[in-house]
């Protein structure tokens, strides 16, 4: 089988664009269809009957997705798979059984889980938070840079990896070493989560599983973005996504290019940046906070913790002026699920939407 990974343009300093691989349809398996079902069907429960608790300064955490259920317990990958990647190298994939997923969102460890493939993980970024991988061997600094030599220990026989984290001097020591290395550009759109898994199964040689988990994770989606807009208020809160990274300079606001306006607009949530004609991101000072005056502010959680939480925060210019300062609204999304886009986009979306509509005020 050969297919052909398309290479597209680097957005901003850490998120990518791509596109993805069409395969058939075949039939979903039954039980662990109903398995994920349940997972979702709880997730609903919760956005309608449950709350999210505030914490301290005001601080709500959306509730951590889990793990995937995978589409199928076991796999038969149809091998070998010939491509060219993103980076344009012809690869032959000839060996699945020892998968090391590297990128800065968790996406691709999680599909590779949808797809039956859990068992073959041998490593993880900082970003994959899944509990089944949580013992698993990081092989990444500061949570971008691959550490080559914890990656050869690991004696993975296949690498897929984006350039969302590196540096590609890195991922270019890894194929120098002879490791199979496949370099993806996922788009990691609400649109494209279908393409994304569809791509990441070809190159695993999982078409028909990939195209089952793709259905099921639109489906949610959709299932997801009609249920929230049932609760959502007919005032829609005005949202800025914070990404901050300790006390230096690492302090943005992101932009609709980012995804941000995917995800608020998902549960009914205004993207003030993309209001106040911001595309990419911009420098979080105090003249931004005064053009945006989000009602809440979005962050993830690491990002939250490395700047000293709440206080931190409010000590930094212009943020204890805005809106959601005043209103002590602040929202934190797990780093691996902020803007993953990947096979548990619904249940993203049901749990952020929790966090946003229904806190419990102590």
């Amino acid at each position: 089988m050969k297919i052909r990974l398309a290479a597209l343009g680097l957005i901003g300093s850490v998120l990518l664009a791509g596109c993805g691989l069409n395969v058939s349809t075949s039939g979903e398996n039954s039980n662990t269809a109903n398995a994920q079902q349940t997972s979702f069907e709880q997730a609903l429960h919760n956005l309608k009957n449950s709350s999210a608790e505030t914490g301290e300064n005001g601080v709500v955490q959306t509730q951590l997705v889990g793990d995937v259920t995978p589409i199928a317990e076991e796999v038969t990958p149809e091998l070998p798979v010939e491509l060219s990647d993103s980076d344009g190298y012809d690869v032959t994939v000839t060996d699945v059984s020892r998968i090391l997923p590297l990128d800065l969102y968790g996406t691709t460890s999680r599909t590779i889980a949808g797809l039956g493939l859990r068992a073959n993980i041998v490593g993880r970024t900082v970003s994959s938070e899944e509990p089944s991988l949580e013992d698993l061997p990081v092989v990444t600094q500061g949570g971008h840079n691959i550490n080559v030599e914890a990656v050869l220990a690991l004696d993975p026989s296949l690498i897929i990896v984006d350039h969302s984290i590196g540096p590609d001097e890195a991922i270019d020591q890894l194929r120098d070493a002879g490791v199979t290395t496949v370099v993806i550009n996922p788009s990691r759109t609400m649109a494209s989560i279908g393409d994304d898994i569809r791509t990441i199964a070809g190159i695993v040689g999982l078409d028909g599983e990939g195209e089952q988990l793709a259905e099921r994770a639109e489906k949610e989606r959709d299932e997801a973005i009609e249920a929230v807009s049932e609760i959502a208020p007919e005032h829609a809160p005005r949202a800025a996504f914070v990404y901050v990274r300790g006390s230096s300079g690492v302090f943005f606001i992101l932009g609709p290019d980012s995804g941000t306006a995917e995800l608020f607009e998902s549960v009914g949530a205004v993207d003030a940046a993309k209001e106040a004609n911001v595309s990419d991101m911009v420098p979080a000072n105090a003249e931004a906070f005064a053009k945006l005056n989000p009602d809440v502010i979005v962050m993830m959680s690491k990002g939250l913790e490395s700047t000293g939480g709440v206080d931190g925060m409010l000590a930094r210019p212009g943020v204890a002026e805005t809106e959601a300062a005043k209103n002590q609204h602040f929202i934190t999304i797990a780093d691996s699920q902020a803007l993953s886009f990947g096979p548990q986009t619904g249940e993203m979306i049901l749990a952020f939407a929790t966090a946003l509509y229904n806190p419990n005020s102590q």
